[in-house]
């Protein structure tokens, strides 16, 4: 009868602590703040939204993209100003240069008066090419341009929501090991004191202690040490994920339960439409295309001649020197400039261009090939993340059930041993049937809440609303 007093008070041990702590998860829990106040003993606690902004304020990755951004938007503005500016120079000089006097036609001095006084020169002079005319190639010029805008935002975008993405699952993995901490901390304790009990009875050489039900509760006691090794270590690896991802230095998760996530609309052929629509991948092939389109009409216009206006002014000052004001006459000292033409200047590297024009149009056939693979490869990872979905929602489903009646198969059989009519070997078996459906629902409320994540990422739009990520504790 010692063995059945272990059991016994094993069992209502373990009955006592479930039912206490399902029971006081459903009535004394509270929603949870977005910013409630520290433990005494530990960091404040942090929901997933908090998390997901901190992370996308400190994340250096998002800082780089949006780095890049800022330098595609400065291309752009010079692909639209600098063409009718690069053209243009302006040069000033001061040197100094021997005097010389005289007229056209006389003069004292000979051609380089080394021996005469030396006096300042100045000089300023202004010339530039106005483009008027260049057969698309500005055009194509600045098509690119927006192009790299239109990629730079979207590799943002795509850079948000792998972060998102990343710091939802951590946080999934860290309620997960939570739980099951939790769920470990309730039978543990009562297992390693009936085990020590059942070897005092064991050495005690009681007939009724029996060594089997030692093993029994053995086998138990470690697989359930295992789950907590297991436990320990996704926590560990979830904590150094969030720390990395949002810069904080220690992080504390609300103690709520899971609870598994649910899509409003879960229409695959819906999901599918919006995926070529809403993912940054799509559009960042469509950027490519654009720009391989103007970079086939620049190259067509690397055909054609540039029309451009051509002007010159400046003015040369020699102190020293006679003006000589006769304009048929080159004065080098005293010149005044004034020019203006109307100009076309045209490559003649006929064969290098058409050469370049065919490489222009292989590319843009590439990146529309591309585009058509790139949508057969989303099509797919939405199929494979919606499948994914279903397939753990299904398993949330069987677990949950599972956990339901192996409850109460496992109250039925602290009842029935209670008054005798059950063997312990059955009451271990409940035990353990029942914390392995507990873990392995709460493992797949963990895979259907990674599941929606992974399918939001993969169709480019939020499914859950902002507030929906985390259930409040109620």
């Amino acid at each position: 009868m010692a063995t059945a007093r272990v059991v016994r008070a094993l069992a209502l041990l373990t009955l006592g602590s479930t039912i206490a702590a399902e029971g006081a998860r459903a009535q004394e829990s509270h929603p949870v703040e977005e910013s409630p106040p520290p433990a005494p003993d530990g960091p404040p606690q942090r929901d997933l939204e908090t998390l997901v902004a901190l992370a996308e304020a400190h994340y250096p990755a998002l800082e780089a993209r949006a780095a890049a951004l800022r330098a595609a938007e400065a291309q752009r503005l010079e692909a639209r100003l600098s063409p009718f500016f690069a053209g243009w120079r302006a040069d000033v000089s001061l040197t100094i240069a021997p005097e010389a006097r005289g007229t056209p036609i006389f003069t004292d001095d000979d051609q380089l008066p080394l021996g005469n006084r030396w006096r300042p020169v100045y000089a300023a002079m202004a010339e530039g090419v106005v483009p008027l005319w260049t057969f698309g190639r500005l055009g194509a010029a600045r098509d690119a341009a927006d192009a790299g805008v239109r990629a730079a935002e979207l590799r943002l975008r795509q850079q948000r929501a792998q972060l998102r993405y990343d710091v939802r699952q951590a946080y999934f993995g860290l309620q997960l090991a939570l739980d099951v901490a939790q769920m470990i901390d309730e039978g543990q304790g009562q297992l390693r004191r009936a085990i020590a009990r059942l070897d005092e009875l064991l050495a005690e050489d009681d007939p009724a202690a029996s060594p089997f039900d030692r093993y029994r509760l053995a086998a138990a006691a470690a697989e359930v040490e295992a789950r907590g090794s297991e436990a320990e270590r996704l926590e560990r690896a979830s904590l150094a994920a969030l720390r990395a991802l949002t810069g904080l230095d220690a992080i504390a998760a609300p103690l709520c339960p899971m609870e598994p996530l649910e899509l409003t609309a879960a229409e695959l052929p819906a999901f599918l439409a919006e995926a070529g629509e809403h993912r940054p991948e799509v559009g960042l092939l469509e950027a490519a295309e654009r720009a391989r389109q103007a970079g086939v009409e620049a190259a067509l216009g690397d055909l054609t001649p540039d029309l451009a206006l051509a002007f010159r002014a400046g003015l040369t000052r020699a102190p020293g020197i006679t003006d000589i004001e006769n304009p048929f006459i080159q004065d080098a000292g005293n010149r005044p400039v004034l020019a203006a033409a109307l100009v076309a200047r045209w490559s003649l590297d006929v064969p290098g261009r058409t050469a370049r024009l065919r490489r222009a149009r292989a590319q843009l056939d590439e990146a529309r090939a591309s585009i058509e693979e790139a949508t057969l490869g989303l099509r797919l990872e939405v199929e494979l993340a919606h499948g994914a979905y279903e397939d753990a929602q299904r398993r949330e489903a069987a677990w949950k059930e599972a956990r339901r009646q192996t409850r109460r198969w496992f109250i039925a059989s602290a009842q029935g041993y209670d008054v005798g009519a059950t063997e312990p070997k059955d009451l271990v078996d409940a035990l353990r049937a029942y914390f392995t459906a507990r873990f392995s629902h709460v493992a797949a409320v963990r895979e259907v809440n990674t599941a929606v994540a992974a399918l939001a990422r993969a169709v480019g739009r939020p499914l859950v609303s902002e507030g929906g990520w985390e259930p409040p504790c109620e």
